[in-house]
This record gives C-alpha cells, structure tokens and sequence, in this order.
C-alpha cells in the first residue's frame, strides 16, 4: 500500500494537505485489512520516488499494489485511475465500495502515463478520494473518522478484489476479570455456601469473591482452604 507524496512532498494543498490525509487513509486501510482478512500487508508511508515505490513492490512480489491520493483541480468526487481497459474490473470494485459510504464518484479512468500504475508488475489501482481544493467535497473527508471510513472501503474492496479470506473470531467471552484465580463473581444477595458442592455450611454475604476451581456448576472461593473449602453455585452469582 502506497500513502502517495509520504516523504517529503506535501501533494495538493488547500483546505488539507494531500500527504497527510494520504497517510491516515493508508494505516486505517492497512490496519482494517490484517485485522479482518488473511493477508499479508506492506505499506509504504515515507517514500516519494516512484520508481523506488515500485520496485519495493515488484521485490516484494504483491498481488495488488494500491497507492491512495486525494485530488486537486477544483472538481468533485472519487476517481480509480487504472493502467488499461483490462484493469477496469479493479476500478470498479474500488468505485462500488467508495460510493457505498456516501461520495460520489467522477468514474473509472485510464492513466497508463502514471508510474504507479505502468511499473508495478501486479495489478494496480490509484485511488483519487476527494478534491483538495473543493470545501464541499473534503469537508467530508478531512478527520480521522471519515478517514477511517475511507480507508476501511479501500479495504474491503481490496479484499473483495483479491477473494481474501476472513479471519476467524474469537468466541466472545463472559467479561472475565482474572485475579490470581480463575475469575471474580459478584454475589448480589446472601447464598448458601458448600462445604463441598453437596453439602450445605452456612450462607456467603454479598460481596465479590474470586473462583478459583469450578466442579459440576460450583465454584470454590479463594479464601478456602484444601480442609475447609467453600463452594458457592455459580448459576446464583454474576461474572465481574
């Protein structure tokens, strides 16, 4: 992923300077991307020279080399620059997610003249967000927030592009709070306590307790001894 003008050239200039919303909509892009898809990432934030971009990426050996711009020239919308006609099909999955999120689109236009687009090996695409000199057009895409959005539709289409498989989730879990145990539990209201999980020993006030072994739906408290344990059921108590 290419932040254009990373280095040290600023890019358009108006109402925002292009370089530094190029950055933001590459992290969010890149970060969207290896946190929800099985991918491998490589960004380039930092560098101008085209042919140095591009031969980091043929090296690297990518399938697909995005470079993320916003535009100047006092029109209005997105544009997905592509090398040819047979790259169309990339633009337009780029087009269809960025008008997904509200902006207009100026359409799927051919740059073989732009090197980002004739040295890569790889398919390429060069995203234009938003005109620069336009205040109706980058007022909506000039925070992190609406950057965020942006870069998170250059994700998916990206993934949508490639077939990236999604990464697996995680079950979520009760809200455990660990404390040298297995886990604290609240107890709202006084309950019976166990000597073992069978046999009734007086009642537990209310409080937080920390469960350190469980057994056939009761929990052993933290404060018991190996001689002495005292179990609680956990069906009357409330993770914390």
């Amino acid at each position: 992923m290419d932040a254009g003008h990373g280095g040290a050239q600023p890019g358009a200039v108006k109402y925002v300077v292009e370089k530094d919303v190029n950055i933001i909509v590459t992290n969010h892009m890149c970060a969207y991307l290896t946190d929800n898809y099985v991918c491998e990432v490589y960004k380039d934030i930092t560098d101008d020279d085209i042919n140095t971009i591009c031969a980091k990426a043929n090296k690297w050996g990518a399938n697909l080399f995005v470079s993320n711009h916003f535009n100047a020239g006092g029109g209005d919308g997105y544009e997905a620059l592509v090398y040819s006609a047979a790259n169309r099909p990339l633009g337009l999955v780029f087009e269809k997610h960025v008008k997904a999120i509200g902006q207009n689109s100026r359409g799927v236009k051919y740059r073989p003249d732009l090197g980002v687009l004739r040295l890569t090996t790889m398919d390429a695409v060069l995203n234009e967000g938003a005109f620069v000199d336009n205040l109706a057009d980058i007022q909506d895409w000039n925070d992190d927030a609406e950057l965020k959005v942006l870069g998170i539709a250059y994700a998916k289409a990206a993934a949508e592009y490639l077939k990236l498989p999604s990464k697996e989730k995680p079950t979520p879990q009760p809200n455990e709070k660990k404390v040298d145990g297995l886990y604290l539990v609240r107890v709202s209201s006084e309950i019976d306590i166990y000597k073992a999980p069978v046999e009734k020993n007086g009642k537990c006030p209310k409080g937080a307790y920390t469960i350190v072994e469980e057994k056939n739906g009761f929990g052993k408290l933290k404060s018991s001894t190996e001689k002495n344990p005292k179990w609680i059921e956990l069906a009357k108590v409330k993770k914390i």
